[in-house]
């Protein structure tokens, strides 16, 4: 059983002892430092390089999000506060998961069964951590000003470009998003995602009715109502993909 090395970031002495106690009854992990501000949080990681960081996001001396922009190499993420509004959105990090204490160990049960660290990333792990695609049964999230909103990836129908942001549509909801869609477009799995122009990415199992169109190109409708054109130069992939 491969060992994971583990860093808690955390001011509240009962909550680090908490989760110290959930994380025991994990025979592969080895818990091999603590912080709880943000300077000795990035002196604990870059001295012990763990797998996977357990990161309370508001703490003594700023955020989280500014021991992240410090670090050369940013670890594995598994997001811990009681208070979602202080979470940033998942596309821009190496997160595993997010959990909202008091944590259970249920919970923490199944955000550790969504790693994917394997005996070689533990012996060498000087390289920064290849990231893999969302899958559908995960969520991120994304803020839209002082605001935050956890999205589950199976949610999203579609996603506009709006200059260097993004508008992401998902169930009955529409936020505008801080990242590009390009930036976006990494992150997603091209089995269940396309991109059908260069500002917009489609959930492929969203569409409901598909026609040509002008220039060689199609009009698609979503089960949402939404109407789409694909354009001529992603027809051909477009048509590839579905099997048209």
């Amino acid at each position: 059983m491969t060992q994971i090395n583990v860093v808690i970031v955390e001011d509240s002495d009962l909550a680090r002892f908490e989760l110290r106690s959930l994380l025991n009854e994990f025979d592969n992990i080895n818990i091999v430092g603590e912080a709880i501000d943000v300077t000795s949080a990035k002196k604990v990681i870059e001295m012990h390089n763990p797998e996977l960081v357990f990161m309370d996001i508001d703490l003594p001396g700023g955020t989280a999000f500014d021991i992240l922009a410090s670090l050369t190499v940013v670890p594995k993420l598994i997001f811990t506060t009681a208070f979602d509004r202080f979470a940033l959105q998942a596309f821009e990090h190496n997160t595993v998961d997010y959990l909202l204490k008091p944590i259970k160990q249920a919970r923490l049960k199944k955000a550790l069964g969504k790693l994917n660290i394997t005996s070689e990333e533990s012996e060498v792990n000087t390289a920064p951590p290849t990231s893999q695609p969302l899958n559908m049964a995960q969520s991120f999230f994304v803020k839209d000003g002082e605001q935050c909103q956890l999205i589950q990836v199976k949610d999203v129908s579609y996603i506009e470009a709006l200059g260097n942001y993004s508008r992401i549509h998902y169930g009955d909801k529409v936020i505008t998003h801080s990242a590009s869609l390009s930036s976006i477009e990494t992150k997603l799995d091209p089995n269940y995602f396309f991109k059908i122009s260069r500002s917009c990415i489609v959930q492929l199992s969203c569409i409901t009715h598909i026609e040509p169109w002008v220039s060689g190109g199609y009009q698609i409708t979503l089960h949402n109502g939404a109407i789409l054109e694909v354009s001529r130069r992603q027809a051909t992939k477009f048509k590839q993909q579905l099997l048209l």
